[in-house]
């Protein structure tokens, strides 16, 4: 098993091609707005929970962690995002507070955009309105699906089964980095709980971990975990 119990997940990469995502950014640079392009290392906290919602970060390359935190301390993983993804869109939308924090899970490239700026494009043109209003809708599907990942079956294992179904996406193996404890965040459950339940798939030959990758050797099985 790889050290400092990381393992690789892997979600396909949605890329730079959303009409979207493009849809926004040719309004942005149509009406001459200013725009941050900016280069974060991995553990960058793009903005946190609970701070004033000044404006979006549009991922460029890269993935970032967004969570929720409890008052207790406790942290949820929602989702990992991915390049093209546009994060902090609905708290901006709502001119409050950031209701998660966003994370680097590796070095990225972002541009941000103000929240005046988004304001004025919905404003003055059509289409950029509309671009913003489905990326919206897009950001609250993928939360609602997440919620489902999370509520609906019973127990850990059911939980870690449907992620990992998630993740493979129909494929057999998976690459993306992430620590038995931030899957776990992701799962609600613990780091211990994690490593004990990744272990009896491996040693059940539901899934076989190597040093960069875990293999789905059995589909079917990992359903049926799923659905429990």
């Amino acid at each position: 098993m790889p050290s400092a119990r990381q393992i690789e997940v892997n979600e396909p990469l949605r890329g730079q091609t959303d009409a979207d995502l493009y849809s926004l950014i040719r309004e942005i640079h149509g009406s001459n707005l200013h725009h941050l392009n900016s280069l974060h290392g991995r553990g960058t906290v793009l903005f946190a929970e609970g701070e004033p919602a000044r404006g979006v970060y549009i991922l460029r390359t890269g993935r970032v962690t967004v969570s929720i935190s409890s008052t207790e301390g406790r942290i949820v993983m929602l989702r990992v995002a991915e390049a093209g993804a546009v994060l902090g869109l609905n708290s901006v939308l709502r001119n409050g507070s950031y209701d998660a924090t966003v994370k680097t899970l590796q070095p990225c490239r972002t541009d941000f955009i103000s929240r005046a700026e988004l304001i004025d494009v919905m404003q003055q043109s059509e289409s950029g309105a509309q671009a913003i209003v489905k990326l919206l809708s897009r950001e609250l599907s993928e939360l609602t699906d997440r919620a489902k990942l999370l509520l609906l079956p019973q127990t850990a294992s059911g939980r870690l089964a449907r992620l990992l179904l998630e993740w493979s996406n129909g494929k057999v193996r998976v690459d993306k980095v992430l620590t038995h404890e931030e899957i776990a965040q992701m799962i609600c459950s613990s780091r211990e709980t994690v490593t004990r339940l990744l272990a009896t798939l491996s040693r059940k030959q539901v899934i076989r971990i190597t040093s960069d990758s875990i293999v789905i050797q059995d589909h079917l099985a990992l359903e049926k975990i799923a659905g429990g």
